[in-house]
């Protein structure tokens, strides 16, 4: 198909499905952190005697897949960019789930400089149509450009306060984080395969995002409330450099009440690779 703004604005993004099970609830809180630094506290979320789901769970579920190749974009060198996440009711297990996506934005910024691509996915029950979750997701296209803006792009996210953070909480990523991470759905070989990698850009293999997210995500909770009682109602972040496995995340928050302003550094190569980041207590 020809490239264009407004034909990937109309594309039509499947819908798809999803029975979470205990396993995989468990399999995606254990690849995101839970368990690591207090694994009593965290035991809700990785036992199945009265599972708890992780807050960020919902960004593996009922997923329309690599839907973007289909678009005519560079696959290679698209990477993910922002990431939106409303929690509108813990995701359930056993019950079918159902997924529907729209593109919302295209925005280009010309010709070799890339467009950024935004697309919205509502998950809900199946058959009562429940809200689950609402995600918005920004593709960053680096290998294409010149075809064209079209619909909407959402508001940008705040940047964090300028003063020192109230809070700081370090997450060491496992070498193998990334491993572990792709069995919850995400295949993409530029987070394991070294020549897939050089493909798109990178001189060795860097971790999946929404890994990186979904450690930003218990590093808040585990910072405000050690005894992990508390929850998610929103969480998104830009990601503004990619972030390697076997690497430490120091998670900064500055925090209003309910709602927290975050970033994510990686001191030992002064990146910051989480940034204009906001959470809020459930």
């Amino acid at each position: 198909m020809t490239l264009s703004g407004q034909s990937i604005l109309d594309f039509p993004v499947p819908q798809a499905t999803h029975v979470v099970t205990a396993r995989d609830a468990i399999l995606y809180a254990l690849s995101v952190g839970y368990g690591t630094d207090a694994p009593d506290a965290a035991l809700k979320y990785v036992y199945e005697r009265d599972l708890a789901t992780a807050p960020t769970l919902a960004n593996i579920v009922a997923h329309p897949g690599p839907w973007m190749q289909q678009t005519g974009v560079d696959w290679a060198r698209l990477v993910h960019s922002e990431h939106r996440l409303a929690i509108h009711r813990p995701v359930p297990l056993d019950v079918p789930l159902i997924s529907r996506s729209r593109v919302l934005s295209v925005v280009d910024r010309g010709v070799e400089k890339g467009m950024f691509v935004s697309f919205e996915r509502l998950i809900a029950t199946a058959e009562r149509d429940e809200p689950i979750a609402t995600i918005v997701q920004t593709n960053a296209c680096r290998g294409d450009g010149g075809c064209g803006s079209a619909g909407s792009a959402p508001e940008p996210l705040s940047k964090v306060p300028d003063r020192e953070p109230d809070l700081e909480f370090n997450v060491d990523i496992p070498v193998n984080a990334a491993l572990l991470y792709r069995l919850n759905g995400d295949l993409n070989p530029l987070h394991v395969d070294p020549q897939a990698a050089g493909r798109s850009g990178f001189d060795r293999p860097i971790l999946h995002g929404l890994c990186s997210f979904g450690y930003a995500g218990y590093a808040i909770v585990a910072a405000i409330d050690p005894g992990m009682a508390s929850g998610l109602s929103a969480i998104a972040a830009r990601f503004s450099a990619p972030i390697f496995p076997g690497e430490t995340i120091t998670v900064q928050m500055w925090r209003n009440h309910a709602e927290i302003r975050f970033r994510g550094l990686v001191a030992s190569r002064g990146a910051t690779i989480l940034d204009n980041g906001m959470a809020r207590l459930s």
